[in-house]
């Protein structure tokens, strides 16, 4: 072994430390994208629940309870009044009125037995991808050493509608429970 082929004592805890924080990374986010994965395929099944606001209640308390396993993974201090707001917000403003409410109400009108049958197909889409986009959100925002305290979803809404998009995309694929 040469003088160029010896490691000094100083490269080595770096060299480790930096491998272990990158390993450690990989599996937080590995962990946080199955959680999500899985709470979002558990709200589209939610979703099909007979009863409109039944099932945004079951996915509205699915949602905290992921952002409650998130926030285990990463450390945070879980906040349900924080969580419920910035779902809220969310629903509120990409909800199913976007999506099944305006949908439903237009064909309800034209053909009022119809409702209850796009209620069931959309309902679960709507869940799995409002799920998929808040967990992205916040996995995004733990990332980033946020905190429900400083959460502020007003900042995110273009950004959650993308996600929402993109998980329509997968839910519309199933893509979601083959992952």
């Amino acid at each position: 072994m040469t003088a160029t082929d010896t490691i000094t004592d100083t490269e080595i805890p770096t060299t480790l430390d930096g491998t272990l924080e990158n390993v450690k990374h990989k599996y937080r986010i590995s962990r946080a994208n199955k959680i999500v994965r899985n709470y979002s395929v558990l709200s589209a099944a939610m979703g099909a629940v007979p009863l409109p606001p039944l099932a945004m209640g079951l996915i509205l308390s699915n949602n905290l309870a992921m952002l409650y396993k998130l926030s285990s993974i990463y450390g945070v201090k879980f906040r349900k009044d924080a969580g419920k707001a910035a779902i809220s917000s969310f629903l509120a403003g990409c909800g199913t009125v976007s999506i099944s409410g305006r949908l439903i109400w237009g064909l309800s009108t034209a053909i009022p037995m119809a409702a209850p049958v796009i209620s069931i197909v959309t309902t679960p889409l709507f869940g799995a991808a409002a799920t998929y986009a808040v967990g992205h959100l916040f996995i995004q925002h733990f990332e980033s050493g946020g905190t429900f305290l400083n959460f502020d979803p007003e900042k995110v809404k273009g950004h959650y509608a993308e996600l929402f998009s993109e998980g329509e995309k997968l839910a519309e694929g199933e893509e979601l429970a083959k992952a």
